[in-house]
């Protein structure tokens, strides 16, 4: 009777991992497929106690087969080996850009290349500036290249392979020639119009959380907000989900029963309704999932059959595999079921051990499915990013009271905007309001100290978690809130909570970030990688470089760099010691009586860091960034100006190089043989140099910074300095005096350069 009433889920679940076991073991043979076809038509022969495991066999095979063939098929490529190549190109724009500071890119697929007519997607880089519509078809010239490897902790080449993508397509012009047509065309302008009116008047950040919620993009929002969203545990309202659906078939039922229509024809539109709304938003397995089962439900109804939410789920999860096999493996698809399954098993036991304490029911609700949603999805979190939200929680908390009507109003907005346009831009003006509310919670929280932590953390605070649980659960309930209190201080403590913090800082950087830090007559430059951080120079003592660097959330640093034994350059390094974790000291050993160096190698000893002797030659790699020492090639001797044997530096990641000199000016380094470079970093603050325009003739630079302090006692930067740095074509030139912090970005190609007073 049991092996009965779980017939369907058995079916479903063996179709599932036959199609999820192809990315273990390929086998697209018609072997297989034979063999499936053999065994379903064995079942009717068999008898009944052997028939649903005979079927459930023939479905694992069936899906076995069909998923090596999946994959196969998305593992060809036609442009693959014409990388390198350019040419005319006809490509068909798939999806929303997404804008990074370097370029566009645009999912895109491929219609013709030169007279050859393929259909192949890829993914289109194009200039910053205005981006192509989805759905239109572009003539342009482009590039063939291949994705990059792994680099800066993702692998660009490898995720885009397992959505089928193998190829980049580089272009720096691009004309609309048409539009897709058939039912992606119809998607595009299903899109579009929702796009258009579920928020009208509304600009900027609101208008952007709105599309997250409507449509599941962050493509408009800022860098900082969508870490926030993701720090704060919120990320997941930006990705569609059954809410959405639910409140799509709700609404079309509603339409149904007050125009005065049968139920049949309600859900009919229900149908039709969420059909058009998956159509629009896209190809997500969120969406996907969530709209398979609010079909499978109206269909449910329409047959008279129970609904069965775990056989929903299953044929979800069989619908996506069977599109794609390499889903398995994705994040999105891994974290939307392991949510949706936690809310059906742990949220009601968490729910039930709310009930004997004074929690309003709205709030229980929120608490049961952030924590088991938490709980689910915290070692893909770890396992996929490294990373979890600590105070999920209480921001879901904060943010479920306006999440429903948000995405009500945006709906009721875009329903009523053609025939109501007035009343559409009095809702959307309301709605931008809730939506500004949404992003202060996502800020507010995931700002807090913590907000996002580490495997080794979260693992503390789980364990911190799990033993207050159980005490409180040995508890009567008016004991527990007591203990219940005393457990989440314990564990804020243990995440590092403090009652005053510091700025929440940047966000990681994307590919390389290069911070001249405003550190007055001194110098101080921080490169960062997802992988590390290297410091060099650390200013003087009252630049306070450390307090800078806990401003721009840094906690721990790969390397700090000790150029020669000056006040104004090794000022603060005792005290970033002391304060910041450090693995390694690179040191020139120049003979010096400088006080300064002496309590910076006394703070490396006291803190056991190892100290690097710096020679020509020597190379260090942290990630995709590759550092290398130019100079100096010996210690020079007592009495010797320090200047002349500073450290330099040459700072490499993918085609961008910095050239970092100390107070090292062309006497040193114009001896030195130096690649062309993009970033120089002006020597000893822009003194007078004889010899820089035949160094910058040499390396040719795009960007030249002076670190320097504001009407400082020694002139400079000298005019002559200036006026040479000036008499290069197209170099832009930044002074810290004037422009304060400098910040350069790149991606390994291009650049990107910002100030910050």
């Amino acid at each position: 009777m049991i092996l009965l009433r779980a017939r369907p889920h058995l079916l479903a679940g063996c179709l599932c991992v036959g199609l999820a076991a192809a990315n273990g073991v390929r086998e697209a043979s018609l072997l297989i497929a034979c063999a499936s076809v053999v065994l379903a038509l064995a079942s009717a022969l068999a008898t009944p106690g052997m028939r649903l495991p005979v079927i459930a066999v023939a479905l694992l095979l069936a899906g076995w087969w069909w998923g090596s063939a999946r994959l196969d098929a998305l593992d060809r490529s036609v442009l693959l080996p014409r990388a390198g190549t350019a040419g005319p190109m006809v490509v068909a724009v798939t999806g929303p850009a997404r804008r990074s500071r370097y370029d566009l890119r645009v999912p895109a697929q491929v219609r013709r290349f030169r007279e050859v007519v393929i259909h192949e997607p890829v993914l289109l880089r194009l200039p910053p500036g205005r981006s192509p519509p989805q759905g239109a078809l572009l003539e342009l010239i482009g590039e063939i290249r291949l994705p990059r490897g792994a680099e800066g902790g993702f692998d660009e080449r490898t995720w885009l392979r397992r959505h089928g993508v193998h190829v980049v397509v580089a272009a720096s012009r691009w004309r609309v020639v048409g539009h897709r047509g058939g039912i992606a065309g119809f998607a595009d302008r299903l899109r579009a119009r929702l796009a258009r009116s579920m928020a009208p008047g509304v600009h900027s950040e609101r208008r952007a959380v709105i599309a997250g919620i409507v449509l599941g993009e962050d493509e408009g929002l800022s860098d900082e907000l969508r870490t926030r969203f993701r720090t704060s545990g919120l990320y997941h309202l930006l990705a569609v989900s059954g809410q959405n659906v639910a409140l799509i078939a709700g609404g079309a039922l509603a339409v149904a029963w007050l125009v005065g229509v049968s139920r049949l024809v309600g859900e009919i539109a229900a149908l039709g309704a969420i059909g058009g709304y998956v159509l629009a938003v896209g190809w997500q397995p969120s969406v996907v999932r969530a709209g398979v089962a609010g079909s499978l439900a109206s269909l449910a109804w329409l047959a008279a059959r129970p609904k069965d939410r775990w056989y929903f789920l299953l044929v979800g999860a069989a619908i996506l595999l069977a599109w794609n096999p390499y889903s398995l493996l994705d994040a999105g698809f891994q974290l939307s079921f392991a949510a949706v399954a936690a809310i059906f098993v742990v949220v009601p036991r968490l729910r039930r051990s709310l009930a004997g304490y004074p929690v309003p029911g709205s709030l229980a609700d929120v608490v049961a499915v952030s924590g088991a949603c938490g709980i689910a999805t915290a070692p893909i979190l770890l396992t996929q990013f490294g990373a979890v939200p600590l105070y999920s929680i209480p921001a879901n908390a904060l943010a479920a009271p306006v999440v429903g009507p948000l995405l009500g109003l945006a709906l009721v907005t875009a329903l009523i905007a053609p025939v109501l346009p007035s009343v559409a831009a009095q809702l959307a003006w309301l709605n931008g309001w809730l939506a500004a509310y949404l992003a202060g919670c996502a800020r507010l929280v995931g700002g807090l100290p913590y907000a996002s932590v580490s495997a080794r953390t979260a693992l503390a605070v789980m364990v911190l978690g799990l033993v207050g649980a159980l005490l409180i659960s040995r508890l009567r309930p008016p004991r527990a809130p007591r203990l219940a209190v005393l457990v989440l201080l314990a564990v804020l403590v243990a995440g590092g909570w403090r009652l005053r913090s510091g700025p929440a800082g940047l966000p990681p950087p994307e590919g390389l970030r290069i911070t001249f830090l405003d550190v007055g007559q001194g110098d101080g430059a921080l490169l960062q990688v997802r992988e590390g951080a290297v410091l060099v120079d650390e200013g003087a003592p009252e630049a306070d470089v450390a307090g800078q660097l806990r401003g721009l959330g840094l906690r721990s640093l790969s390397m700090i760099v000790l150029t020669h034994p000056q006040h104004d350059h090794v000022g603060g390094a005792a005290k970033v010691l002391d304060r910041v974790h450090v693995s390694a000291v690179l040191d020139p050993a120049i003979p010096s009586e400088s006080t300064d160096e002496r309590a910076a190698l006394a703070a490396a000893r006291r803190h056991r860091v190892r100290v690097i002797v710096a020679r020509a030659g020597e190379g260090f790699r942290i990630g995709a960034l590759r550092l290398r020492v130019l100079w100096p090639n010996g210690p020079g001797s007592p009495g010797d100006d320090p200047n002349n044997h500073a450290i330099v530096l040459l700072a490499s990641y993918g085609q961008v190089d910095a050239l970092l000199t100390a107070d090292a000016e062309s006497d040193v380094t114009g001896h030195l043989h130096i690649p062309p470079v993009e970033i120089l970093k002006v020597a000893h603050h822009g003194s007078d140099d004889p010899g820089l325009d035949r160094l910058l003739e040499q390396i040719d630079p795009r960007v030249a910074v002076i670190s320097v302090g504001a009407h400082n006692d020694y002139g400079h930067p000298t005019a002559s300095t200036i006026a040479t740095l000036a008499a290069v074509p197209g170099l832009a030139v930044y002074r810290t005096d004037r422009d304060g912090r400098v910040v350069v970005e790149s991606d390994g190609k291009a650049m990107t350069v910002r100030t910050e007073r």
